[in-house]
C-alpha cells in the first residue's frame, strides 16, 4: 500500500477487507463445528465491512443460511446472494417492514407471543408466506420468547401451524467467559424449551458457544465476530482465524518539533525534547477510538509504519491523528501508510476500552473500503 510520489497519493483513509481471509475463517469454524451448518451473522452491515461483498464471499464460500438484524438489510443481502439462501432478519417483523418479508422472502425471528400473533395476522391470505423462526429468550434478558410464554405456544390449538416454523434459537449471554455458570444453565433450558418444540433445526451458539463444545452447537451455529478475525473468548490462542481488515492512513504532512511545545487539542501532550511527527489522514470520523490518544501520562496504543510501531501521541481529532516518529529506524514519506488494527485489532480494542465489534461497525463509513484477495485487489 506504500505511496512514495507526492503526486499520486490521497488523503482519504483506505480500509483493506481481506475476502479470502473471511472465507478462510468461514472453512475453520465450518471444519470445527461439522456437522452443524454455519448461519453467517452479517447484520450491521456484515459489521461494517460491507454486507454485499461479505455475503457473496460467504456465499460462495458454501454459507446458505444468514442472520440480518432489520428486514431492509435482508432486501440488500437477498439482492446480492440471489433467492436460494435462508435469510432471517433477528428484530421480527414488524408492521412498516412486512411487504419487505414478502417482497424478498425473509424469515422473521419470532421474538413473543405479541409479535407472532401480528405476524399471523400480516400473513393471512398469504398464499405461500415466509417460514419462521422461534426465539426463545434463556437468559440474556433481551429480545426473546419469556418462559412465561412457552406454554401459550404448546398449548394453543393452530398457533405453530400457523407460523410454519423451521428454526428454534437462542442467544448466549456469556460465551465469551468459558467457565461462565450462565453457559450450562442456557444449554440445559435451551434443551427443555426445544422438546416442547417442533421437530426443526435448533441453534444456540455464537462465535463464543462454538467453543464451549459439540453439546452447544445442535443443527445450526451463528458466528460473527469470529467470520471476520475478531476473538471473543477468554481463551484466544483456541480461536485461530485470521485478521481480516486494516485501516490505512496516508501521512500529509512531517514536522519537526522543539521540546515544551504540545500537540493536538487541549495540549495533552508535551514534546519532552526535540520531536519528530507525522500527521496521517484519520480520525474519529474513520473510526479510530479517541480513547487511544496519547498523554503526557501514558502513550496508549501505535500504528505501524512499514515494520516498525509509531505511537500515537496527542488527542486524535475527528480527521487527523498524530504520530512519533522520532524514533524509527526508517525514512517516513509523505503519502505512506499508517496501518491500524489488523493483527492488532483485540489489542487496540482492549487499549482503547472497548471490543472489537464496536471497532469494526465503526469503521468504513467515509474510509475508502478496498476489497482484496490475499493481498491483491
Amino acid at each position: 500500500m506504500r505511496e512514495t510520489d507526492g503526486r499520486s497519493y490521497s488523503s482519504r483513509p483506505v480500509l483493506t477487507i481481506n475476502l479470502s481471509a473471511v472465507i478462510e475463517n468461514y472453512k475453520f469454524l465450518a471444519a470445527k463445528v461439522a456437522p452443524a451448518k454455519i448461519g453467517a451473522s452479517v447484520k450491521a452491515d456484515a459489521y461494517g465491512l460491507g454486507i454485499i461483498q461479505i455475503g457473496k464471499a460467504l456465499y460462495g464460500a458454501g454459507c446458505r443460511t444468514f442472520f440480518v438484524a432489520h428486514a431492509g438489510e435482508g432486501k440488500i443481502l437477498r439482492g446480492a446472494i440471489g433467492n436460494q439462501p435462508n435469510i432471517y432478519v433477528l428484530s421480527g417483523p414488524t408492521p412498516q417492514d412486512s411487504a419487505l418479508f414478502f417482497g424478498s422472502t425473509l424469515k422473521p425471528v419470532i421474538n413473543s407471543l405479541t409479535q407472532a400473533r401480528d405476524w399471523i395476522k400480516t400473513i393471512d391470505g398469504v398464499k405461500r408466506p415466509p417460514r419462521t423462526a422461534l426465539h426463545f429468550d434463556t437468559g440474556l434478558n433481551r429480545l426473546g420468547i419469556p418462559s412465561s410464554e412457552i406454554e401459550i405456544f404448546v398449548k394453543e390449538d393452530g398457533l405453530m401451524d400457523a407460523l410454519n416454523v423451521d428454526l428454534v434459537m437462542s442467544h448466549l449471554a456469556c460465551s465469551s467467559l468459558q467457565d461462565h455458570p450462565l453457559n450450562k444453565q442456557q444449554l440445559d433450558l435451551f434443551k427443555r424449551t426445544a422438546a416442547q418444540m417442533p421437530m426443526v433445526n435448533l441453534s444456540l451458539a455464537n462465535t463464543g458457544g462454538i467453543y464451549l463444545g459439540k453439546p452447544y452447537h445442535f443443527k445450526l451455529v451463528r458466528p460473527g465476530i469470529g467470520l471476520f478475525g475478531g476473538t471473543t473468548t477468554d481463551t484466544p490462542n483456541l480461536e485461530k482465524t485470521r485478521p481480516v481488515i486494516e485501516l490505512h492512513a496516508p501521512v500529509l504532512q512531517i514536522k519537526n518539533v522543539n521540546k515544551g511545545e504540545t500537540f493536538g487539542y487541549n495540549a495533552l501532550y508535551t514534546a519532552a525534547s526535540h520531536m519528530k511527527i507525522a500527521i496521517v489522514s484519520a480520525g474519529y470520523a474513520d473510526g479510530l477510538p479517541i480513547s487511544l490518544s496519547g498523554t503526557d501520562n501514558a502513550v496508549i496504543s501505535h500504528a505501524r509504519l512499514g515494520k516498525e510501531n509509531a505511537p500515537i501521541i496527542g488527542r486524535i481529532s475527528m480527521d487527523y491523528t498524530i504520530l512519533d516518529i522520532t524514533n524509527l529506524k526508517k525514512y517516513v514519506e509523505r503519502g505512506e501508510k499508517a496501518v491500524f488494527f489488523g493483527a492488532n485489532l483485540d489489542t487496540q480494542a482492549k487499549q482503547a476500552q472497548t471490543i472489537n465489534y464496536e471497532i469494526l461497525t465503526h469503521l468504513g463509513q467515509r474510509c475508502k473500503r478496498v476489497y482484496i484477495r490475499d493481498g491483491k485487489e
